[in-house]
């Protein structure tokens, strides 16, 4: 794992028991992410949308690139069958400060990058 992915606006994620993690954080004004081993990074003028979604088991954001892909965070974290983890497996949690942290501060960026497409 990268220190990055637990400084001030790092947040990990596994999205089901047998899924791998994930984990998303800004370095400048660049959000990188990391799926199990692959790593990638996304220049803030190629998000096109920033959505958010607030439902009953835990916030959502999809951040939406030019060319249609499309990252999604969430706020819940379930555990997995990884050493540390077995004795919680199947249980999840929401993980609302790191998430919260990491989506806002894209948004204020993104409102800095884009000050003519605020709405």
């Amino acid at each position: 794992m990268d220190a990055q992915e637990f400084s001030k606006y790092g947040h990990v994620l596994r999205p089901g028991p047998f899924r791998r993690r994930r984990a998303f954080w800004l370095d400048g004004d660049v959000p990188h992410w990391r799926k199990g081993r692959v790593k990638g990074h996304i220049a803030l003028s190629a998000i096109t949308d920033v959505v958010v979604l607030e439902q009953a088991g835990g916030a959502t954001c999809r951040l939406i690139e030019a060319n249609g892909r499309r990252h999604r965070i969430s706020e819940r974290h379930s555990f997995g069958w990884e050493v540390g983890e077995r004795h919680r497996f199947g249980a999840s949690e929401l993980r609302c400060a790191t998430f919260a942290s990491l989506v806002a501060a894209i948004g204020r960026r993104m409102n800095k990058k884009h000050p003519a497409e605020r709405k």
